[in-house]
């Protein structure tokens, strides 16, 4: 298959570099931190750090020849190295969890961005039971660590004979936040579509139509604002996927 995985990883890290970069209400940004457990510099450290795993990510698309039968292992492994070099919390735990599957989608099914939201829920199907044993222990890893009772007090659960039946199921018992994030990918996330259109125009900075996807997303979810920060992350890759410019 015809792809480069070092340009894959180039874009999925700079993506994450870009969405933390830019000013968004109620999130860490360059010119401010929203908490002492949500720095700035923790976000640029856990994004140079899954570049590895978004490489591994291209080679398998590259030597399977279309989406990889395992590569839910690779999120979960971004994720637990994401505190190399640094200390603090895991801060890209819903950045992985979306973007691993969208990367495959526009690397294998797609030419563009739209329709490589539009596929993420095939993607989802297509995966195993031994991605579903590893989106699960991300989620465990996460919730015990929580300052939220509600969170270290889930039930864990393995439920699905691939992801996507995962994600069914857990939207019928986790909270709110969680049941809205895991329907966001399960629909075809169109929430991240009205992002995506708005980040590819031409007119305005890089970072005004940034701010401004963000803004408009927030009007239409009641996602807290950092899992639509995980989801502008995603636009941004699509639209540099698309060829548009990364000059803030």
């Amino acid at each position: 298959m015809n792809i480069d995985p070092h340009e894959l990883a180039r874009r999925a890290v700079l993506a994450f570099v870009l969405e933390a970069s830019c000013p968004k209400e109620a999130c860490t940004s360059r010119y401010a931190d929203i908490g002492p457990k949500q720095r700035f510099e923790d976000f640029l450290v856990s994004a140079v750090n899954s570049s590895r795993h978004f490489y591994e990510l291209g080679v398998r698309i590259r030597e399977e020849h279309g989406q990889p039968r395992v590569f839910y292992d690779l999120a979960h492994q971004a994720m637990m190295e994401s505190q190399r070099s640094r200390s603090g919390k895991i801060v890209n735990y819903g950045l992985l969890e979306a973007m691993f599957p969208v990367a495959v989608s526009r690397s294998t099914r797609a030419d563009d961005g739209l329709s490589a939201l539009a596929g993420v829920p095939e993607v989802l199907r297509a995966t195993s039971r031994e991605d579903v044993e590893y989106v699960a222990e991300m989620r465990r890893v996460i919730y015990s660590r929580s300052d939220k009772a509600f969170k270290r007090e889930f039930a864990f659960h393995t439920e699905g004979t691939n992801v996507f039946e995962h994600y069914e199921h857990h939207r019928t018992v986790a909270h709110e936040a969680s049941r809205l994030f895991v329907s966001e990918l399960l629909d075809g996330m169109p929430l991240t579509a009205g992002m995506y259109r708005v980040i590819s125009k031409t007119d305005g900075s890089l970072a005004e139509r940034i701010a401004s996807g963000f803004r408009a997303a927030r009007q239409r979810t009641s996602l807290p604002a950092g899992a639509v920060a995980d989801f502008t992350a995603v636009a941004i890759y699509l639209a540099l996927s698309d060829g548009v410019t990364a000059e803030f």
